[in-house]
């Protein structure tokens, strides 16, 4: 059988796109996911459950082996990325906000013509995401002392899950209404190897197994990391916007650089590794650039690390690039990601605004009956010893660079990549629901 489109990645774009797409008659779908796929109501209990410790450790829904290096000062450990229907929006944190005017006015600006705020900002209202806030039963000791300790600048923040408590994934909010429509397929375990062209015309993917699926159109929505990667092991070479060689598929990877403040929990202090993690923020400013920082608060880290919660600042506008790059041809290998956060002098001098604020936070005295807390060195080697991120990857196909504003690979035709690795720039946001919004606003124009 012939696709009109096959779309590669169940996540949040790839499902949204399924979804939208297959609503018309005259489409045949074929949605490609290389994890497991489910209905809402088989979803395992730790993927729809309270805890993203919980769905990472669920088999089969991360890619254990997916490493990155985020400074010169680390070995490269697990960066982690959602597997199965869903993506990484059943094992996320579930924060859903958007970034703020500025933001998608400066993607307008690096050559996403038609995606600046006034274009975008109707959509943020549009989404069928679910979401509600945590009662104040499950705010936690953690969230509750930052919220104590930054009084009018911490509060609580939309969660993607029900009022109930259950996570609420693209698998559940697009793919379950979906999955009744005769003109929708959904494979999961089905690792496309590469894409198939006729000249530089896609026509197809084929399959780890070899298995070879034709289309009219694929999209490519496996994620910042793994859309790239496939790009690349399938020979793709863009052209420039204005026709001459430009490559740059892998470049401009961006996170958002966290630095960590490990709460060693004094006895006394409520610790439940099954419960709800996160559910307060803090948006701050360096001074420099508003809403450039962030704060946040989580109550535990899970059960493989017994009584100890977290504060963290993350740096949220941001200038530091990295790469993907691939290990080998192998469609099984995974790429070599090389974040090189605070490679920009800016970012570390703005981050260490948010640090500055930060060891205040951890002077408050609701935080500090809490326990310990274990802050790690700060000097230039220290701190990039020590970063983490928020696991936010992003802008390796950039709109503009890679693909044009209907997300079309320059110089081929009937291929797009949608996901957050045609993010321009970075928001100043937790990336998935901007990732949602990306994915309706193009099917919008299909």
């Amino acid at each position: 059988m012939r696709y009109s489109h096959i779309i590669v990645g169940a996540g949040s774009a790839g499902a949204v796109l399924a979804a939208r797409l297959s609503q018309r008659p005259e489409c045949q779908v074929l949605l490609l996911e290389s994890g497991p796929d489910h209905t809402s109501d088989h979803t395992p209990p730790a993927v729809s459950g309270n805890s993203f410790f919980d769905a990472l450790a669920e088999p089969g829904r991360s890619w254990p082996e997916l490493l990155a290096t985020r400074t010169e000062h680390q070995g490269a450990t697990v960066y982690q990325r959602g597997r199965g229907v869903g993506g990484s929006s059943s094992v996320n944190a579930m924060v859903t906000i958007p970034g703020i005017p500025e933001d998608y006015d400066r993607w307008e600006q690096l050559g996403a013509t038609g995606w600046n705020w006034a274009s975008l900002s109707p959509w943020f209202a549009r989404t069928s995401l679910v979401t509600s806030l945590a009662g104040a039963h499950e705010t936690g000791p953690v969230n509750a002392a930052l919220l104590a300790a930054m009084p009018g600048r911490a509060g609580p923040v939309p969660l993607s899950r029900t009022a109930a408590g259950r996570r609420m994934s693209t698998n559940d909010c697009y793919l379950e209404p979906a999955r009744g429509r005769a003109n929708l397929t959904i494979r999961g375990d089905s690792h496309v190897d590469r894409l198939l062209f006729e000249g530089r015309r896609a026509v197809g993917v084929r399959l780890v197994d070899g298995t070879e699926f034709e289309s009219d159109e694929v999209f490519v929505c496996a994620g910042a990391i793994h859309s790239p990667a496939l790009l690349l092991r399938s020979g793709v070479e863009p052209a420039s916007p204005d026709g001459g060689a430009s490559g740059g598929i892998g470049d401009g990877l961006k996170d958002h650089a966290a630095f960590p403040v490990a709460l060693e929990l004094a006895d006394g202090v409520d610790w439940d590794p099954t419960a709800l993690p996160i559910s307060v923020l803090a948006r701050m400013s360096s001074g420099e650039s508003p809403a450039d920082l962030q704060m946040l608060a989580m109550n535990h880290l899970g059960p493989a690390v017994p009584r100890v919660g977290l504060i963290m600042v993350a740096l949220m506008e941001v200038r530091s690039r990295g790469t993907v790059r691939l290990a080998s041809n192998d469609a099984l290998a995974d790429p070599v990601v090389n974040f090189d956060l605070l490679s920009d002098p800016v970012d570390e001098r703005r981050l260490r605004s948010g640090i500055a604020q930060l060891e205040r936070v951890l002077e408050h005295p609701e935080v500090r009956r809490l326990g310990h807390a274990a802050v790690p060195p700060t000097d230039p080697v220290g701190l990039r010893a020590s970063l983490g991120d928020y696991v936010h990857a992003s802008g390796t196909c950039a709109m503009g660079r890679v693909v044009d504003e209907h997300c079309r690979v320059y110089g081929y035709g009937a291929l797009r990549v949608c996901d957050a690795s045609v993010f321009p720039d970075l928001p100043r946001a937790n990336t998935h629901l901007t990732t949602v919004v990306v994915a309706e606003r193009l099917a919008s124009v299909l």
